[in-house]
Protein backbone atom coordinates (compact mmCIF):
# COMPACT_ATOMS: atom_id res chain seq x y z
CA UNK A 1 0.00 0.00 0.00
CA UNK A 2 2.86 2.33 0.82
CA UNK A 3 4.66 1.50 -2.41
CA UNK A 4 1.56 2.36 -4.42
CA UNK A 5 1.31 5.78 -2.82
CA UNK A 6 5.03 6.41 -3.43
CA UNK A 7 4.65 5.56 -7.09
CA UNK A 8 1.66 7.88 -7.38
CA UNK A 9 3.59 10.71 -5.68
CA UNK A 10 6.63 10.32 -7.90
CA UNK A 11 4.37 10.18 -10.98
CA UNK A 12 2.65 13.48 -10.16
CA UNK A 13 5.97 15.15 -9.35
CA UNK A 14 7.38 14.07 -12.66
CA UNK A 15 4.46 15.50 -14.58
CA UNK A 16 4.80 18.84 -12.76
CA UNK A 17 8.53 18.97 -13.47
CA UNK A 18 8.03 18.21 -17.14
CA UNK A 19 5.30 20.89 -17.40
CA UNK A 20 7.55 23.43 -15.70
CA UNK A 21 10.39 22.63 -18.05
CA UNK A 22 8.04 23.06 -21.00
CA UNK A 23 6.74 26.39 -19.79
CA UNK A 24 10.21 27.68 -19.02
CA UNK A 25 11.33 26.64 -22.43
CA UNK A 26 8.52 28.55 -24.12
CA UNK A 27 9.09 31.62 -21.91
CA UNK A 28 12.78 31.48 -22.60
CA UNK A 29 12.16 31.19 -26.30
CA UNK A 30 9.71 34.13 -26.18
CA UNK A 31 12.16 36.25 -24.25
CA UNK A 32 14.87 35.39 -26.73
CA UNK A 33 12.59 36.36 -29.62
CA UNK A 34 11.75 39.66 -27.95
CA UNK A 35 15.39 40.42 -27.34
CA UNK A 36 16.20 39.57 -30.93
CA UNK A 37 13.35 41.77 -32.16
CA UNK A 38 14.46 44.62 -29.90
CA UNK A 39 17.98 44.34 -31.29
CA UNK A 40 16.64 44.29 -34.83
CA UNK A 41 14.48 47.38 -34.37
CA UNK A 42 16.56 49.67 -32.20
CA UNK A 43 20.19 48.91 -33.06
CA UNK A 44 20.43 51.83 -35.44
CA UNK A 45 17.18 53.60 -34.57
CA UNK A 46 17.31 57.28 -33.58
CA UNK A 47 14.27 58.32 -31.52
CA UNK A 48 14.96 62.00 -32.05
CA UNK A 49 14.72 61.73 -35.85
CA UNK A 50 11.42 61.90 -37.70
CA UNK A 51 10.66 58.92 -39.95
CA UNK A 52 11.35 59.74 -43.59
CA UNK A 53 9.33 57.26 -45.55
CA UNK A 54 8.59 59.20 -48.72
CA UNK A 55 6.55 62.25 -47.76
CA UNK A 56 4.95 63.61 -44.62
CA UNK A 57 4.18 61.37 -41.68
CA UNK A 58 0.41 60.92 -41.43
CA UNK A 59 -0.63 61.24 -37.80
CA UNK A 60 -4.24 60.43 -36.89
CA UNK A 61 -5.72 61.91 -33.74
CA UNK A 62 -8.77 60.73 -31.83
CA UNK A 63 -10.01 62.23 -28.58
CA UNK A 64 -12.26 60.68 -25.94
CA UNK A 65 -13.69 62.83 -23.19
CA UNK A 66 -13.57 61.26 -19.76
CA UNK A 67 -14.82 64.10 -17.59
CA UNK A 68 -15.02 67.87 -17.39
CA UNK A 69 -13.29 68.58 -14.10
CA UNK A 70 -14.03 72.27 -13.95
CA UNK A 71 -14.93 75.27 -16.06
CA UNK A 72 -13.65 78.33 -14.28
CA UNK A 73 -15.83 81.14 -15.63
CA UNK A 74 -14.01 84.09 -13.99
CA UNK A 75 -10.63 82.82 -15.27
CA UNK A 76 -12.13 81.29 -18.45
CA UNK A 77 -10.15 78.05 -18.11
CA UNK A 78 -11.40 74.55 -18.91
CA UNK A 79 -9.94 71.54 -17.07
CA UNK A 80 -10.87 68.20 -18.59
CA UNK A 81 -9.75 64.60 -18.29
CA UNK A 82 -9.37 63.12 -21.78
CA UNK A 83 -7.98 60.02 -23.48
CA UNK A 84 -5.67 60.85 -26.39
CA UNK A 85 -5.32 58.28 -29.15
CA UNK A 86 -2.54 58.68 -31.71
CA UNK A 87 -1.71 56.57 -34.74
CA UNK A 88 1.08 56.95 -37.29
CA UNK A 89 3.30 54.92 -39.58
CA UNK A 90 7.04 54.45 -38.96
CA UNK A 91 8.71 52.57 -41.80
CA UNK A 92 11.79 51.87 -39.66
CA UNK A 93 9.77 49.72 -37.24
CA UNK A 94 8.81 46.77 -39.45
CA UNK A 95 9.58 43.06 -39.14
CA UNK A 96 8.38 39.64 -40.20
CA UNK A 97 6.44 38.04 -37.33
CA UNK A 98 7.36 34.49 -38.34
CA UNK A 99 11.06 35.29 -37.92
CA UNK A 100 10.54 36.22 -34.28
CA UNK A 101 8.31 33.52 -32.92
CA UNK A 102 5.06 34.99 -34.28
CA UNK A 103 5.37 38.27 -32.39
CA UNK A 104 3.03 40.70 -34.21
CA UNK A 105 3.16 43.65 -31.84
CA UNK A 106 5.74 45.02 -29.48
CA UNK A 107 5.22 47.44 -26.55
CA UNK A 108 8.19 49.62 -25.71
CA UNK A 109 8.84 52.73 -23.58
CA UNK A 110 8.09 56.01 -25.33
CA UNK A 111 11.74 57.11 -25.26
CA UNK A 112 12.70 54.30 -27.62
CA UNK A 113 10.78 55.63 -30.63
CA UNK A 114 9.88 58.90 -32.28
CA UNK A 115 6.71 60.49 -30.87
CA UNK A 116 4.82 63.34 -32.62
CA UNK A 117 5.21 66.61 -30.73
CA UNK A 118 1.47 67.05 -30.26
CA UNK A 119 0.74 70.41 -28.67
CA UNK A 120 -2.40 71.95 -27.22
CA UNK A 121 -2.07 75.48 -28.55
CA UNK A 122 -4.25 77.25 -25.96
CA UNK A 123 -2.92 75.35 -22.99
CA UNK A 124 -2.34 77.22 -19.73
CA UNK A 125 -0.15 74.48 -18.22
CA UNK A 126 3.55 74.01 -18.89
CA UNK A 127 3.45 70.38 -20.06
CA UNK A 128 1.19 68.09 -22.02
CA UNK A 129 0.41 65.68 -19.21
CA UNK A 130 0.82 62.03 -20.20
CA UNK A 131 2.47 62.55 -23.59
CA UNK A 132 5.85 61.21 -22.40
CA UNK A 133 4.77 58.94 -19.58
CA UNK A 134 3.19 55.87 -21.23
CA UNK A 135 4.13 53.10 -23.68
CA UNK A 136 3.28 52.96 -27.39
CA UNK A 137 2.30 49.74 -29.12
CA UNK A 138 4.20 48.88 -32.34
CA UNK A 139 2.85 46.47 -34.94
CA UNK A 140 4.85 44.51 -37.49
CA UNK A 141 3.80 46.67 -40.45
CA UNK A 142 5.23 49.80 -38.75
CA UNK A 143 1.93 51.11 -37.41
CA UNK A 144 2.30 52.75 -34.02
CA UNK A 145 -0.60 53.24 -31.60
CA UNK A 146 -0.05 55.52 -28.67
CA UNK A 147 -2.97 55.91 -26.28
CA UNK A 148 -2.61 57.80 -23.03
CA UNK A 149 -4.80 59.73 -20.54
CA UNK A 150 -4.23 63.41 -19.92
CA UNK A 151 -5.63 66.35 -18.00
CA UNK A 152 -5.96 69.35 -20.30
CA UNK A 153 -6.10 72.95 -19.14
CA UNK A 154 -7.13 75.17 -21.99
CA UNK A 155 -8.42 78.68 -22.49
CA UNK A 156 -12.17 78.70 -23.07
CA UNK A 157 -14.00 81.90 -24.01
CA UNK A 158 -17.12 81.97 -21.84
CA UNK A 159 -20.34 83.68 -22.88
CA UNK A 160 -22.47 84.14 -19.76
CA UNK A 161 -25.19 86.34 -21.23
CA UNK A 162 -27.85 83.69 -20.54
CA UNK A 163 -26.43 82.44 -17.25
CA UNK A 164 -27.59 80.07 -15.76
CA UNK A 165 -29.38 78.85 -18.91
CA UNK A 166 -26.24 79.16 -21.02
CA UNK A 167 -24.36 76.88 -23.38
CA UNK A 168 -20.58 77.03 -23.73
CA UNK A 169 -18.36 75.85 -26.57
CA UNK A 170 -14.71 75.29 -25.69
CA UNK A 171 -12.05 74.81 -28.36
CA UNK A 172 -9.26 72.26 -27.96
CA UNK A 173 -6.73 73.11 -30.68
CA UNK A 174 -4.10 70.41 -31.36
CA UNK A 175 -1.16 70.65 -33.72
CA UNK A 176 2.57 70.21 -34.13
CA UNK A 177 4.77 73.00 -32.90
CA UNK A 178 7.99 71.93 -34.67
CA UNK A 179 6.83 70.23 -37.87
CA UNK A 180 4.90 71.91 -40.65
CA UNK A 181 2.41 70.20 -42.90
CA UNK A 182 5.05 68.98 -45.36
CA UNK A 183 6.75 66.97 -42.61
CA UNK A 184 3.79 65.88 -40.49
CA UNK A 185 0.19 65.84 -41.64
CA UNK A 186 -2.30 65.80 -38.75
CA UNK A 187 -5.74 64.32 -39.37
CA UNK A 188 -8.70 63.38 -37.17
CA UNK A 189 -9.95 59.81 -37.02
CA UNK A 190 -13.68 60.56 -36.67
CA UNK A 191 -15.63 63.81 -37.17
CA UNK A 192 -17.11 63.27 -33.72
CA UNK A 193 -15.09 62.74 -30.57
CA UNK A 194 -15.79 59.83 -28.26
CA UNK A 195 -18.30 60.60 -25.50
CA UNK A 196 -19.24 57.00 -24.72
CA UNK A 197 -16.92 56.79 -21.70
CA UNK A 198 -17.65 60.25 -20.31
CA UNK A 199 -18.42 60.53 -16.59
CA UNK A 200 -21.45 62.67 -15.74
CA UNK A 201 -20.68 66.15 -14.46
CA UNK A 202 -22.81 67.69 -11.72
CA UNK A 203 -22.98 71.11 -13.39
CA UNK A 204 -22.63 70.48 -17.13
CA UNK A 205 -24.30 68.29 -19.71
CA UNK A 206 -22.16 67.12 -22.63
CA UNK A 207 -23.87 68.05 -25.90
CA UNK A 208 -21.26 67.19 -28.53
CA UNK A 209 -17.54 66.88 -29.24
CA UNK A 210 -17.04 67.85 -32.86
CA UNK A 211 -13.73 67.68 -34.76
CA UNK A 212 -12.56 69.98 -37.55
CA UNK A 213 -9.30 70.14 -39.47
CA UNK A 214 -7.76 73.45 -40.51
CA UNK A 215 -4.71 74.35 -42.52
CA UNK A 216 -3.25 77.72 -41.56
CA UNK A 217 -0.43 79.85 -42.89
CA UNK A 218 1.41 81.99 -40.37
CA UNK A 219 3.40 85.11 -41.02
CA UNK A 220 6.64 83.51 -39.87
CA UNK A 221 6.72 80.62 -42.32
CA UNK A 222 5.54 79.91 -45.87
CA UNK A 223 4.69 76.26 -45.15
CA UNK A 224 1.18 75.15 -44.16
CA UNK A 225 0.45 74.17 -40.57
CA UNK A 226 -2.45 71.74 -40.17
CA UNK A 227 -4.32 71.44 -36.91
CA UNK A 228 -7.25 69.48 -35.52
CA UNK A 229 -9.72 71.41 -33.37
CA UNK A 230 -12.25 69.72 -31.11
CA UNK A 231 -15.29 71.79 -30.16
CA UNK A 232 -16.68 70.66 -26.84
CA UNK A 233 -20.23 71.94 -26.41
CA UNK A 234 -21.57 72.08 -22.85
CA UNK A 235 -24.95 73.00 -21.44
CA UNK A 236 -25.27 74.17 -17.85
CA UNK A 237 -27.68 72.50 -15.47
CA UNK A 238 -29.63 75.47 -14.04
CA UNK A 239 -31.39 73.74 -11.13
CA UNK A 240 -28.79 74.71 -8.53
CA UNK A 241 -28.82 78.39 -9.46
CA UNK A 242 -32.59 78.40 -9.93
CA UNK A 243 -33.17 77.13 -6.39
CA UNK A 244 -30.40 79.04 -4.64
CA UNK A 245 -30.34 82.36 -6.50
CA UNK A 246 -33.28 83.15 -8.75
CA UNK A 247 -36.19 81.90 -6.62
CA UNK A 248 -34.91 83.50 -3.35
CA UNK A 249 -34.29 86.81 -5.11
CA UNK A 250 -37.82 86.75 -6.53
CA UNK A 251 -39.28 86.03 -3.10
CA UNK A 252 -37.28 88.85 -1.57
CA UNK A 253 -38.51 91.24 -4.26
CA UNK A 254 -42.11 90.17 -3.60
CA UNK A 255 -41.54 90.87 0.10
CA UNK A 256 -40.98 94.50 -0.85
CA UNK A 257 -44.65 94.62 -1.87
CA UNK A 258 -45.64 93.78 1.70
CA UNK A 259 -44.27 97.13 2.76
CA UNK A 260 -47.24 98.82 1.13
CA UNK A 261 -49.56 97.09 3.59
CA UNK A 262 -47.62 98.20 6.63
CA UNK A 263 -49.33 101.11 8.41
CA UNK A 264 -47.35 104.31 8.60
CA UNK A 265 -47.63 104.31 12.39
CA UNK A 266 -45.56 101.09 12.55
CA UNK A 267 -42.44 103.02 11.51
CA UNK A 268 -41.11 100.00 9.53
CA UNK A 269 -42.05 100.89 5.95
CA UNK A 270 -38.69 102.36 4.95
CA UNK A 271 -36.59 99.93 6.99
CA UNK A 272 -38.26 96.95 5.28
CA UNK A 273 -37.46 98.29 1.81
CA UNK A 274 -33.84 98.99 2.77
CA UNK A 275 -33.48 95.45 4.14
CA UNK A 276 -34.79 94.03 0.88
CA UNK A 277 -32.32 96.16 -1.10
CA UNK A 278 -29.40 94.88 0.99
CA UNK A 279 -30.52 91.28 0.47
CA UNK A 280 -30.66 91.76 -3.30
CA UNK A 281 -27.21 93.34 -3.23
CA UNK A 282 -25.84 90.23 -1.50
CA UNK A 283 -27.32 87.97 -4.21
CA UNK A 284 -25.85 90.22 -6.87
CA UNK A 285 -22.40 89.85 -5.31
CA UNK A 286 -22.76 86.07 -5.33
CA UNK A 287 -23.54 86.11 -9.04
CA UNK A 288 -20.71 88.57 -9.77
CA UNK A 289 -18.18 86.23 -8.15
CA UNK A 290 -19.29 83.43 -10.46
CA UNK A 291 -19.12 85.33 -13.75
CA UNK A 292 -16.12 86.69 -15.67
CA UNK A 293 -15.62 90.46 -15.82
CA UNK A 294 -16.72 91.03 -19.39
CA UNK A 295 -17.67 94.25 -21.13
CA UNK A 296 -18.89 92.51 -24.28
CA UNK A 297 -22.13 91.10 -22.89
CA UNK A 298 -24.15 91.83 -19.77
CA UNK A 299 -25.62 88.73 -18.13
CA UNK A 300 -29.40 88.71 -18.13
CA UNK A 301 -29.43 87.66 -14.49
CA UNK A 302 -27.40 90.78 -13.63
CA UNK A 303 -29.96 92.86 -15.52
CA UNK A 304 -32.71 91.25 -13.45
CA UNK A 305 -30.93 92.06 -10.18
CA UNK A 306 -30.40 95.66 -11.26
CA UNK A 307 -34.06 95.90 -12.21
CA UNK A 308 -35.08 94.47 -8.83
CA UNK A 309 -32.85 96.96 -7.03
CA UNK A 310 -34.40 99.80 -9.01
CA UNK A 311 -37.90 98.53 -8.22
CA UNK A 312 -37.21 98.22 -4.50
CA UNK A 313 -35.49 101.60 -4.51
CA UNK A 314 -38.60 103.12 -6.07
CA UNK A 315 -40.69 101.47 -3.37
CA UNK A 316 -38.41 102.99 -0.73
CA UNK A 317 -38.83 106.46 -2.23
CA UNK A 318 -42.61 106.07 -2.34
CA UNK A 319 -42.61 104.96 1.30
CA UNK A 320 -40.84 108.19 2.24
CA UNK A 321 -43.39 110.21 0.23
CA UNK A 322 -46.30 108.44 1.91
CA UNK A 323 -44.87 109.08 5.37
CA UNK A 324 -44.32 112.75 4.51
CA UNK A 325 -47.95 113.12 3.37
CA UNK A 326 -49.28 111.26 6.38
CA UNK A 327 -47.60 113.58 8.89
CA UNK A 328 -48.59 116.93 7.37
CA UNK A 329 -50.14 117.96 10.69
CA UNK A 330 -52.37 121.08 10.67
CA UNK A 331 -51.44 122.28 7.20
CA UNK A 332 -54.32 123.26 4.98
CA UNK A 333 -55.18 120.92 2.09
CA UNK A 334 -56.14 122.86 -1.05
CA UNK A 335 -59.57 122.22 -2.49
CA UNK A 336 -58.20 121.05 -5.84
CA UNK A 337 -55.93 118.53 -4.12
CA UNK A 338 -58.82 117.19 -2.08
CA UNK A 339 -61.00 116.97 -5.17
CA UNK A 340 -58.41 115.24 -7.37
CA UNK A 341 -56.10 113.47 -4.95
CA UNK A 342 -58.71 112.22 -2.52
CA UNK A 343 -62.07 112.06 -4.24
CA UNK A 344 -61.13 111.01 -7.78
CA UNK A 345 -58.07 108.85 -7.06
CA UNK A 346 -59.98 106.96 -4.39
CA UNK A 347 -62.23 105.50 -7.10
CA UNK A 348 -59.23 104.61 -9.30
CA UNK A 349 -57.33 102.89 -6.49
CA UNK A 350 -60.44 101.27 -4.97
CA UNK A 351 -59.87 102.96 -1.61
CA UNK A 352 -63.13 103.55 0.25
CA UNK A 353 -63.32 106.91 2.00
CA UNK A 354 -66.15 108.91 3.52
CA UNK A 355 -67.20 111.61 1.08
CA UNK A 356 -67.85 114.96 2.76
CA UNK A 357 -68.29 118.56 1.54
CA UNK A 358 -65.60 121.17 1.89
CA UNK A 359 -65.09 122.66 5.35
CA UNK A 360 -66.24 126.15 4.28
CA UNK A 361 -69.77 124.92 3.67
CA UNK A 362 -70.06 122.67 6.71
CA UNK A 363 -71.83 125.26 8.94
CA UNK A 364 -74.58 124.22 11.21
CA UNK A 365 -77.82 126.09 11.40
CA UNK A 366 -77.28 126.97 15.00
CA UNK A 367 -73.87 128.54 14.31
CA UNK A 368 -75.19 130.66 11.47
CA UNK A 369 -78.13 131.86 13.50
CA UNK A 370 -75.92 132.67 16.49
CA UNK A 371 -73.57 134.75 14.34
CA UNK A 372 -76.46 136.74 12.91
CA UNK A 373 -78.08 137.28 16.28
CA UNK A 374 -74.92 138.82 17.66
CA UNK A 375 -74.06 141.19 14.79
CA UNK A 376 -77.32 141.89 12.97
CA UNK A 377 -80.92 142.53 13.77
CA UNK A 378 -83.18 139.75 12.58
CA UNK A 379 -86.45 140.72 11.01
CA UNK A 380 -89.43 140.37 13.33
CA UNK A 381 -91.18 138.43 10.63
CA UNK A 382 -88.42 135.85 10.65
CA UNK A 383 -88.35 135.63 14.47
CA UNK A 384 -92.07 134.87 14.63
CA UNK A 385 -91.89 131.98 12.13
CA UNK A 386 -91.79 128.57 13.70
CA UNK A 387 -90.61 126.76 10.52
CA UNK A 388 -87.13 128.34 10.32
CA UNK A 389 -85.07 126.77 7.53
CA UNK A 390 -81.62 127.10 5.93
CA UNK A 391 -83.20 128.95 3.04
CA UNK A 392 -84.49 131.61 5.43
CA UNK A 393 -81.05 132.02 7.00
CA UNK A 394 -79.11 132.05 3.71
CA UNK A 395 -79.20 135.89 3.34
CA UNK A 396 -77.98 136.24 6.90
CA UNK A 397 -75.04 133.83 6.37
CA UNK A 398 -74.08 135.48 3.07
CA UNK A 399 -74.06 138.93 4.64
CA UNK A 400 -71.95 137.66 7.52
CA UNK A 401 -69.37 136.14 5.17
CA UNK A 402 -69.10 139.34 3.16
CA UNK A 403 -68.75 141.37 6.35
CA UNK A 404 -65.91 139.15 7.60
CA UNK A 405 -64.10 139.29 4.27
CA UNK A 406 -64.29 143.10 4.25
CA UNK A 407 -62.93 143.29 7.78
CA UNK A 408 -59.99 140.84 7.25
CA UNK A 409 -59.51 139.46 3.75
CA UNK A 410 -56.63 137.22 4.93
CA UNK A 411 -58.72 135.55 7.59
CA UNK A 412 -60.61 133.29 5.15
CA UNK A 413 -61.76 129.96 6.56
CA UNK A 414 -59.26 127.11 6.08
CA UNK A 415 -59.72 123.36 5.99
CA UNK A 416 -57.71 121.91 8.86
CA UNK A 417 -58.32 118.17 9.08
CA UNK A 418 -55.56 115.57 9.57
CA UNK A 419 -57.83 112.80 8.25
CA UNK A 420 -57.65 114.35 4.78
CA UNK A 421 -53.87 113.98 4.68
CA UNK A 422 -54.03 110.45 6.03
CA UNK A 423 -56.55 109.48 3.37
CA UNK A 424 -54.36 111.02 0.69
CA UNK A 425 -51.34 109.10 2.03
CA UNK A 426 -53.33 105.84 1.90
CA UNK A 427 -54.39 106.54 -1.70
CA UNK A 428 -50.83 107.38 -2.79
CA UNK A 429 -49.58 104.21 -1.07
CA UNK A 430 -52.15 102.09 -2.88
CA UNK A 431 -51.34 103.75 -6.20
CA UNK A 432 -47.64 103.05 -5.68
CA UNK A 433 -48.46 99.40 -4.90
CA UNK A 434 -50.33 98.99 -8.19
CA UNK A 435 -47.45 100.64 -10.04
CA UNK A 436 -44.95 98.35 -8.27
CA UNK A 437 -46.85 95.20 -9.23
CA UNK A 438 -47.42 96.20 -12.86
CA UNK A 439 -43.82 97.27 -13.47
CA UNK A 440 -42.49 94.25 -11.57
CA UNK A 441 -44.53 91.64 -13.44
CA UNK A 442 -44.01 93.20 -16.88
CA UNK A 443 -40.29 93.83 -16.35
CA UNK A 444 -39.62 90.35 -14.96
CA UNK A 445 -41.52 88.73 -17.84
CA UNK A 446 -39.56 90.68 -20.43
CA UNK A 447 -36.21 89.88 -18.80
CA UNK A 448 -36.84 86.16 -18.38
CA UNK A 449 -38.23 85.87 -21.90
CA UNK A 450 -34.68 86.59 -23.10
CA UNK A 451 -33.56 83.28 -21.61
CA UNK A 452 -35.63 81.54 -24.27
CA UNK A 453 -37.49 79.48 -21.66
Amino acid sequence: MIRMEEKRYFGISGIVCLFSIFINGIAGQTTANQQALHTHLFTSYDAGEKPYCGGAVNVTLDLALRQVIDLDEPQQILRANVWVRLKWQDCRLTWTPSSYGGISNFIVPYKYIWIPDLTLYDSVSDDFVGLKEYRPNIYSDGTVYYNFPSVLESICAVDVEKFPYDEQTCKLLFGSWAYHGLDMDLQYKNPQGDLSSAVTNVEWTYISLRAERHVLYYGCCPEPYPDVTYYLKLKRKPQFYLINLIVPSMLITVMAALGYYLPVESGEKVSLQITVMLSLAVFQLLVADKLPPSADATPIIATYFNFSLFLVGLACVMAVVVIAIHYQGNRRMPDWLYSIGVLKLSYITCVHIENRPPADDRKTTADSFAVKSQNHKVSPAIKTKSNLTLLDLEPVVTAEKKNNEQKDPDAAPKRVNQDDWRKLALIVDRLAFYLFMIVGVVGTSIIFSKFGM
